[in-house]
């Protein structure tokens, strides 16, 4: 059955800092009953995390991925009837934390920025079924409200920076009023370019710990997690409010440093401003091939149990397996599984560190 599109695309009128949170709240119809069936569709010009009454409706990140925007743009679809019954007053409090992605970050080795678009946008429809029949339709529109995230900066090739000091959940949830937040407007965008995902989405994988931590000769904190991977680091920190940790990612050493040479014009570096308090630090609108990360201003003594790599790509199933007798053909055979995994994140991509990771 075809998906019957009434919600607007529509675009933060402050863009903050190129990671708008938009949000809309909203009363279930009285009268038909309990709720029986509640589905959220979802998608966004660049990338998307979606809540309901402040909880996420997925484990997933990076979505919806990169498309031939000009063609099509994919949406997500989502059962969330526990997360719309949450509310003991019927209210439904809907959220989209957005970030540049492919659609606006950099993309390509000459530097080229906003190749699909210069305005992030985010679109959600909420389908709910009561026990009567009623059917209620929540989507968005110009009644929704824009206001700035914990991100400072975010992008695929250079990486993210946040600022804890600014993080609040409280405007995922119903009854939130913020000073800042301020209007939206709709976005110009033809729904029939709207298809669902024929392919897996992008999830955290797999948690690898650093084998090995030292110091390099140019005083520099290093780590290196014993194998090429894709995704992020994460780690809990407490701090002196307003300082700020800096993580550097590359595949190889050289000269005992950190060797981003290969990296060409890519950044991949995450800037991390701690709060004061307890801080978890994941940058989920990025990605970085790597094996080595280095960090500079950790408060404190750095070791390999402070932080864990997060192996993100594709939600691949895997369906064969090969080991033999001679270790460097299985070795190899091992390359090749991680090989698979680091340049399968969404798509089919040829690098997935330096300036290019292109499809």
């Amino acid at each position: 059955m075809t998906q019957q599109w009434t919600a607007l695309m529509i675009g933060p009128d402050n863009d903050f800092d190129g990671a708008p949170l938009l949000r809309g709240e909203y009363h279930l119809d009285t009268g038909h009953g309990p709720v029986t069936e509640a589905v959220l569709h979802a998608t966004a010009l660049g990338v998307f995390t979606a809540f309901v009454n402040g909880t996420p409706v997925s484990d997933e990140v990076l979505s919806p991925g990169w498309s031939s925007y000009e063609w099509r743009l994919r949406y997500r679809s989502y059962p969330v009837i526990e997360l719309v019954r949450a509310d003991p007053q019927g209210r439904v409090a809907l959220g989209l934390e957005l970030g540049n992605g492919w659609y606006r970050g950099r993309l390509g080795s000459t530097g080229n920025r906003a190749l699909y678009g210069s305005e992030l946008g985010g679109l959600v429809q909420l389908e709910v079924g009561f026990a009567d029949g009623h059917q209620q339709r929540i989507r968005t529109d110009e009644t929704w409200t824009a206001g700035p995230s914990a991100v400072l900066a975010n992008d695929l090739y250079d990486g993210q920076t946040i600022d804890a000091r600014r993080y609040d959940t409280a405007w995922r949830k119903a009854g939130f009023t913020g000073e800042e937040w301020s209007a939206v407007h709709p976005v110009d965008f033809d729904t029939t370019r709207l298809t669902p995902y024929i392919g897996p989405v992008v999830r955290r994988q797999q948690e690898i710990r650093p084998v090995r931590a030292w110091t390099s000769p140019a005083g520099r904190a290093l780590f290196d997690f014993g194998q090429n991977l894709v995704g992020w680091v994460r780690f809990d920190v407490h701090g002196e409010r307003g300082s700020t940790i800096t993580i550097r990612y590359a595949e190889v050493l050289e000269n005992d440093e950190l060797g981003t040479r290969p990296l060409r014009t890519a950044k991949a570096t995450d800037r991390f401003t701690l709060s004061g308090g307890e801080d978890r630090f994941e940058p989920t609108m990025t990605f970085h091939g790597f094996r080595y990360a280095e960090f500079d201003g950790w408060p404190g003594d750095l070791v390999t149990e402070s932080l864990v790599a997060v192996v993100v790509h594709s939600d691949l199933t895997r369906t064969g397996r090969f080991s033999c007798s001679d270790e460097l053909v299985n070795q190899l055979h091992s390359n090749v599984v991680w090989g698979t995994r680091g340049n399968f994140l969404d798509l089919p991509t040829d690098c997935p560190q330096r300036d290019e990771r292109l499809g």
